[in-house]
């Protein structure tokens, strides 16, 4: 019995732990006495609960709080320490590597951004991923900090609990062991999922899903896929795959998707859809400002080429952009019906074009929704533009810390 309630008091202090440092998190600064106030806890645990974060460097003080209305010396106010430790994020895109790391206060400290366009296979990406990693690495090192962990976006299906990257369309990947391989030359917590799902947990905590139940994020780019969080959780489904929303079949006869379907969402309302109505459109010689810029060389078209171009007013571009708009319409209309999300949040590499999308989305969303669902909704873009998916990597990573503490107490 004794040795029962050992454990059981060992448990509710990591509980009591936890619950601090996630108040913490959301609510800082705060004093010990506001910490008991807002946890419920009494002011001794409290206190206990704190001297033991501070002693372990993941907590600190940082002076008074003046509008404290008790009487004596006033209160000390306490927030996450942000040199705790660092934490590494990192997006494989189907043409970009972005790799990011912040402090314990989630402040980026260094970053980088590589198009893969010049890698043509898959080990050479693989092997420059690895170098930014331990690049990364070894500046955290020079810190001497701790590296809390690396979270990983990858566009495809992932295995969560063993980090592999069974399917990913865009890049042609299958049955890549993406967490055994980065631990083989890094030995800290590594954790893989897809970058939508990602890039909506990342909202959640640090964009513009925050204060937010539920929410619903839309990321489009090359593919298109889509998170879902409830309560602070991201939704992964029964085998890890929830949020795979490129792949709804909208068009039964509809154009092949790289996944293998037809009529996949992804095939009417990602960047390559985009793309293709502009080249459409001016191979059919409709009057456009983009046609001497592309000169008949499908490569140079781009984003920021279709954003120029939408800001001098040119009708393909405004077109192409309306329609690939209203096609994200259809779908997320589809989805707000089923999830009844409080927010729609929609990011990704046509975050870029947010501003001609989302009137088109809403419009659409507007004559296709239930009215019920759409009461009190905001169809918003993502806080964190394209880092959304780098900021969900880290989040994953934030969120294990702040659930798990105990590890990192010496």
């Amino acid at each position: 019995m004794a040795q029962r309630n050992s454990v059981d008091h060992s448990a509710m202090r990591d509980m009591n732990l936890v619950l601090i440092l996630n108040t913490l998190r959301a609510e800082s600064p705060l004093s010990r006495a506001a910490l008991a106030n807002i946890t419920g806890l009494n002011k001794a645990t409290v206190s206990s609960m704190v001297k033991e974060l501070i002693q372990n460097n993941l907590v600190r003080e940082i002076g008074a709080d003046v509008s404290s209305s008790d009487i004596g010396r006033p209160a000390i106010n306490l927030e996450p320490e942000p040199e705790a430790g660092y934490i590494i994020g990192l997006e494989i895109g189907v043409d970009f590597i972005s790799i990011i790391t912040v402090n314990f206060a989630i402040e980026v400290v260094a970053r980088r951004f590589e198009s893969t366009a010049r890698y043509f296979n898959q080990e050479a990406i693989l092997n420059r991923v690895l170098f930014l990693l331990q690049e990364s690495c070894e500046q955290v090192q020079k810190r001497q900090r701790p590296l809390f962990g690396i979270g990983v976006g990858v566009p495809g299906l992932v295995d969560v609990a063993s980090g592999t990257l069974l399917f990913a369309p865009n890049l042609n990947w299958s049955n890549l062991p993406l967490r055994d391989m980065i631990r083989a030359k890094i030995d800290v917590p590594v954790f893989i999922a897809n970058e939508a799902n990602l890039a909506a947990l990342g909202e959640s905590y640090f964009g513009a899903g925050q204060a937010c139940d539920s929410l619903l994020y839309v990321s489009s780019g090359v593919g298109l896929g889509g998170g879902i969080v409830l309560n602070g959780r991201l939704i992964e489904g029964a085998s890890g795959f929830a949020g795979e929303v490129g792949h709804m079949t909208v068009e039964k006869d509809g154009m092949e998707c790289n996944c293998g379907n037809k009529g996949c969402w992804e095939t009417l309302a990602s960047q390559r859809a985009l793309f293709r109505r502009v080249s459409e459109a001016i191979q059919q010689g409709q009057p456009s400002w983009m046609a001497q810029m592309i000169q008949d060389d499908p490569s140079r078209m781009s984003i920021p080429l279709i954003t120029e171009a939408a800001r001098q007013k040119d009708p393909v571009a405004l077109k192409a952009l309306a329609e690939t708009g209203e096609w994200l319409g259809v779908g997320i209309a589809s989805l707000m019906n089923v999830i009844n999300p409080q927010r729609v949040i929609f990011g990704g590499p046509l975050w870029a074009v947010h501003e001609y999308l989302l009137p088109s989305i809403r419009e659409t969303v507007a004559q296709r929704a239930w009215h019920w669902v759409q009461e009190g909704i905001q169809i918003i873009p993502a806080a964190n533009g394209e880092d959304a998916a780098v900021m969900g990597a880290v989040a994953i990573v934030y969120s294990d810390v702040l659930n798990k503490p105990r590890r990192w107490l010496e």
